[in-house]
């Protein structure tokens, strides 16, 4: 019999049309390389799977798994090209990601002697959680969860580089189902990682389930917060590191705990908890009370951005400071109020409606910042941030016609615009939902964040940096609204006075000032523009009344966009 090769050197051709340049790692299910298209240049992700597992035997799973991959076009997974063979050798080909292996960044910290920052740890794992969350929906569990198999990209903006944004993608997706939870259980303990195994997959029966990867994210996590991961009985978070808030205690005893059912029921449940880490502000201090400090005066310690827990106190005389101070106690109300909020049973509701309106975000009932923030200085024409309550809706995730990877739809009129909602049960977003959905459940300035950055919402490829709906996967806010701050310009339904409407989003020109959140413009309805989109919402009221009623099927034009992004090949 002959045996099947997967291990090749630098250089040789795959399937007459991949060079390889880089052997990126190993697993059970295969070699991974990093490969360049001989044609077109590109380069890409190519795992030559172990015949094992996805051979000729196997040839059903196999297909059934890749199909399910393609269908996953999740941000935080990688995007799938091709299932072909190499001398009788099934491999798949995805999007390369420029991040490294998380295990990377744990072993830089570590040598540093610095654990990772907990906004940081936050970001990486909620993104983690949020693409297993994907994998749950559709009946698969990842059981891989190891930092070889988390890729992250790290990116810092601000002032001196204060201000950390991660990206991250998970690898295999779809495929870890092919291999036996026993021989993935003996492949860790072989390499010394078993620490990421739940404990019901250690056994001589493993047992898979929903809650087996919210461990492992756990151990993930707590490796980030603390430096090594936790073995036996292990300390908690806060023992090693005290400058955490008490609440990051709680978190690591919920996922971490030995039976599955005293985990958190699901991956967004542990997703909430993370974010509420953030959204407790610390007492005053009883020898703040006693000197009568205005708490005006607290600001956000350690030097990160809005909202992080560990207040301390600023001199009065930095006017600066006295800004973000006002800005940091408007934001920690409404932060409040969603955790208020998020603590309410919606998310049944939630999950029931998006799931009837595709492709729409919702967006809970609340208060929100209408208006700039203090901080954003160069628009003083600008009425100042007040809050502002609006009831729960949906909003497309993308803009019309509301497909990843389609062209947006632009240069028509606001009654088109209009018309094209109504087609589909929907309505045009009114200013003030466009702009809640943009800053996020923390009245961000940006969807993304607090600091302008070019790389997240324009595409350097296109003569005028506009892309496709959802192209860029860090152009979008912290709701998951893709690209609301930045590529197109976009209707709202917003009457500043007769015959004209408010235009929210992207800006072609001083991108830096239009493509906040809070900017807006007006022009007439009856003028149609290049540049100019739209998005469609629904009221949370009227949707529950529909749910037996969906939304008509997307238009011709948003069909024809089936299919456009692909992962290069």
């Amino acid at each position: 019999m002959t045996m099947l090769k997967l291990d090749y050197p630098r250089g040789e051709i795959i399937s007459s049309k991949y060079e390889i340049v880089d052997r990126l790692g190993d697993s059970p299910l295969g070699i991974t390389y990093r490969v360049k298209h001989l044609k077109n240049g590109k380069y890409v992700r190519l795992l030559l799977l172990n015949p094992e597992y996805a051979g000729r035997d196997n040839k059903e799973e196999l297909i059934a798994a890749y199909k399910t991959g393609k269908r996953l076009q999740h941000p935080h997974l990688l995007k799938l090209g091709e299932l072909s063979e190499h001398n009788g050798v099934a491999y798949i080909t995805s999007q390369d990601f420029d991040g490294m292996p998380l295990r990377e960044l744990l072993s830089e910290h570590k040598a540093n002697g610095k654990p990772f920052a907990l906004r940081e740890a936050a970001q990486i794992t909620t993104q983690i959680l949020d693409a297993v969350t994907a994998l749950h929906q559709h009946g698969m569990v990842f059981r891989a969860l190891r930092p070889d198999n988390i890729l992250v990209n790290i990116k810092r903006t601000g002032p001196r580089g204060m201000n950390v944004i991660a990206q991250v993608r998970l690898t295999g997706t779809a495929f870890w189902d092919l291999i036996p939870p026993g021989v993935l259980a003996e492949w860790e303990f072989t390499r010394g990682e078993a620490q990421y195994l739940a404990p019901e997959l250690k056994g001589f029966d493993p047992q898979p389930e929903a809650r087996s990867d919210i461990y492992s994210a756990g151990v993930v996590f707590y490796e980030m917060l603390v430096g090594t991961a936790p073995l036996g009985t292990f300390q908690l978070p806060r023992t090693r590191r005290p400058d955490l808030p008490k609440h990051i205690d709680s978190v690591v005893e919920l996922a971490l705990a030995n039976a599955p059912e005293d985990r958190y029921p699901s991956a967004q449940d542990f997703i909430t908890d993370i974010q509420r880490t953030f959204q407790m502000a610390p007492e005053v201090s009883s020898e703040a009370k006693k000197g009568g400090l205005n708490p005006m005066f607290l600001v956000l310690a350690g030097g990160v951005i809005a909202a992080v827990a560990g207040l301390f106190l600023m001199p009065k005389s930095d006017p600066e400071q006295e800004l973000q101070n006002l800005d940091s106690l408007a934001r920690n109300e409404i932060i409040e109020a969603y955790n208020m909020q998020a603590a309410q049973a919606y998310d049944a509701e939630r999950r029931s409606l998006q799931k009837t309106w595709k492709n729409m975000v919702y967006i809970p009932a609340g208060p929100y910042l209408e208006g700039r923030l203090h901080t954003e200085k160069l628009q003083n024409a600008e009425p100042l941030a007040q809050k502002s309550e609006l009831d729960a809706f949906l909003i497309d995730a993308f803009e019309f016609p509301n497909l990843q990877g389609a062209p947006p739809k632009t240069d028509i009129t606001y009654k088109e615009a209009e018309a094209m909602c109504a087609e589909q049960g929907k309505r045009l977003c009114s200013a003030d939902e466009f702009e809640k959905a943009c800053k996020g459940s923390r009245s961000n300035i940006y969807g993304y964040g607090d600091y302008y950055d070019p790389a997240f919402c324009v595409d350097k490829t296109s003569a005028d940096g506009t892309h496709a709906s959802g192209a860029l996967g860090e152009c979008k806010s912290s709701w998951g609204v893709y690209d609301i701050a930045g590529n197109y310009s976009e209707w709202t339904s917003t009457a500043p006075e007769s015959g004209r409407r408010i235009v929210k989003g992207g800006g072609r020109g001083e991108a830096e000032r239009t493509n906040r959140c809070a900017y807006s413009t007006e022009t007439s309805e009856a003028i149609g523009d290049a540049g100019r989109s739209f998005r469609c919402c629904v009221s949370v009221s009227d949707a529950m009344a529909k749910l037996n009623a969906p939304p008509a099927e997307p238009s011709p034009v948003a069909e024809d966009a089936e299919g456009v992004e692909q992962a290069a090949n």
